[in-house]
């Protein structure tokens, strides 16, 4: 006969332990149950209309008529069945379930120590989810704890609202309205009349014309007066090859910049662009230094002839002095 192993023997003693401490666990903690259940309906001034006491879980067979100034009120104890203490439970609400439109609405009650609770629903102060119904809800009492208590699920009554404080009950997107007997299910509705908020003020000819007069007629006025004093002074000079390529070097770059603009992708600008930019670049610099020495050699030559004198400074060097004669 073989002998059970060490391990074994520790795995069931664990597997034991384990079932004995929730058996343990289940006989300790109960359900929710609940005692001394009383509806009420009462008037604004607190008196009472009609009252009832319930046994769970029998509901009640009286469909309770709200007033537009009565307050419908439930009064209940809260117990664990295990011990028969007050129990304050963690969820306490009262569902309304609208079986017409299959609508629910859960709002909450109020517990107090020793588990007391009360739940009251004041037809003055409606929730706007049970006004927009039928009327007619069907009230259940939900009873929980996040624990190994079995929570409590009651139906106790039915509940009839007042008509005038119904609301319109919404529709929802997919909803058709009912049509009567060979009424078309499509007809043309009215056009929808859209507002647009005003359009910009228009200005006046005038006004544009004396616009376009100012912006049009300042430039010219200012060349003309500038014009007057530099033309006569200008003297006309043949243009150097190098200046016409560094023309055509920026017409080039504007040509670039045109075509990215139309068509060209960022990367099939950039290159054409930095190499002709460095070549307009030295262009430029090539075309400027041939106009400086032009323009130096124009001024000595309207200068005249230039005689140097070369002088003695006080520590033994000869200086050049520059004469035109």
């Amino acid at each position: 006969m073989r002998l059970p192993s060490i391990s074994s023997l520790l795995v069931s003693a664990v597997l034991a332990c384990t079932s004995l401490v929730a058996a343990a666990d289940k006989t300790s903690h109960g359900a929710i149950q609940i005692q001394d259940v009383q509806l009420s309906l009462m008037s604004a001034d607190g008196s009472s209309q009609h009252s009832e006491k319930l046994v769970y879980p029998t509901p009640s067979l009286t469909t309770w008529a709200l007033e537009p100034d009565s307050i419908l009120r439930l009064a209940f104890g809260i117990s664990d069945s295990s011990n028969g203490k007050g129990f304050t439970p963690q969820h306490a609400h009262v569902r309304f379930t609208d079986a017409k439109i299959g609508t629910t609405t859960l709002l909450p009650v109020q517990i107090k120590g020793k588990g007391k609770a009360r739940f009251d629903l004041k037809s003055s102060n409606l929730p706007a989810s049970i006004r927009s119904s039928s009327g007619t809800h069907t009230l259940t009492l939900l009873l929980g704890h996040p624990s190994s208590i079995t929570p409590l699920s009651y139906t106790f009554g039915t509940l009839s609202l007042p008509a005038s404080r119904l609301l319109p009950v919404p529709k929802h997107r997919h909803d058709l309205s009912i049509k009567k007997e060979g009424e078309p299910a499509f007809v043309v509705q009215p056009e929808i009349q859209w507002t647009f908020n005003k359009g910009e003020k228009v200005v006046g000819k005038g006004v544009s014309a004396i616009g376009t007069g100012i912006v049009v007629g300042l430039p010219v006025a200012v060349w003309s007066m500038t014009g007057a004093q530099v033309l006569p002074n200008l003297k006309p000079q043949s243009t150097t090859p190098t200046t016409l390529l560094f023309l055509l070097s920026l017409f080039g770059l504007e040509a670039l910049i045109l075509k990215y603009w139309i068509n060209w992708r960022l990367y099939q600008f950039l290159p054409p662009f930095l190499g002709l930019g460095v070549i307009s670049a030295y262009i430029g610099k090539v075309a400027l230094g041939q106009v400086q020495k032009r323009r130096v050699a124009a001024q000595v030559s309207s200068a005249g002839p230039v005689v140097v004198d070369t002088t003695t400074n006080g520590k033994g060097a000869k200086v050049g002095v520059v004469k035109t004669k």
